[in-house]
């Protein structure tokens, strides 16, 4: 939701990054590459007790994730391998940075159900969305995206409320899980 909100916003500011990121000689696939190195990083700060600088760092590296695709296109290397290798390396990144979350919270009930609960339904959010549209149906809306994610994991780290984002995260991205759970079933019953 914030995505489709803010996109038009962003676009300029995103397409002109992908043009300098071009003059710079960067691939599109090393740039995703670069972005999966940050989460993971920032991951290993948040293991090492160090949250304010993991949620510091955090902003550029899911700054990345916006601009590999505004490269890609700025240098016509718009390809199903890149869109491919863009959305696996999400996945990797949400995985280790709630992998995180779990590891710090192994002796804390509380903050373990929270970081296994926003990884299970983190992980939900695009595959019903991959699989919807593999099955012809569009499921592309909700709270729980990516952008929302980033926001309240890096506020959280942040500000010292790292269980509390933790929950927003599940509450959000389990809402949105099952609105577009039964926006396909919508979908399935009308057709």
């Amino acid at each position: 939701m914030l995505n489709e909100k803010l996109r038009p916003i962003i676009e300029p500011f995103t397409t002109g990054t992908g043009r300098v990121l071009a003059r710079a000689k960067i691939s599109p696939n090393g740039l995703t590459t670069m972005g999966l190195a940050a989460m993971v990083f920032c991951s290993w700060l948040i293991v090492d007790g160090r949250p304010l600088l993991a949620g510091l760092l955090l902003i550029p590296a899911f700054l990345i994730d916006v601009f590999d695709g505004a490269l890609a296109r700025a240098t016509g290397r718009v390809t199903k391998w890149g869109s491919y290798f863009d959305s696996v390396s999400d996945r990797i990144a949400d995985g280790v940075l709630f992998g995180a979350f779990v590891w710090v919270a192994r002796a804390e009930t509380r903050l373990l159900a929270a970081a296994l609960l926003a990884l299970v339904i983190t992980l939900l959010v695009p595959y019903a969305r991959a699989k919807a549209e593999a099955l012809g149906f569009t499921a592309a809306s909700g709270l729980g995206e990516r952008a929302e994610r980033a926001v309240v994991i890096c506020a959280g780290l942040i500000l010292g409320y790292e269980e509390a984002a933790l929950w927003i995260i599940s509450a959000l991205t389990l809402f949105t899980f099952v609105g577009r759970s039964l926006s396909v079933r919508r979908q399935a019953s009308a057709g």
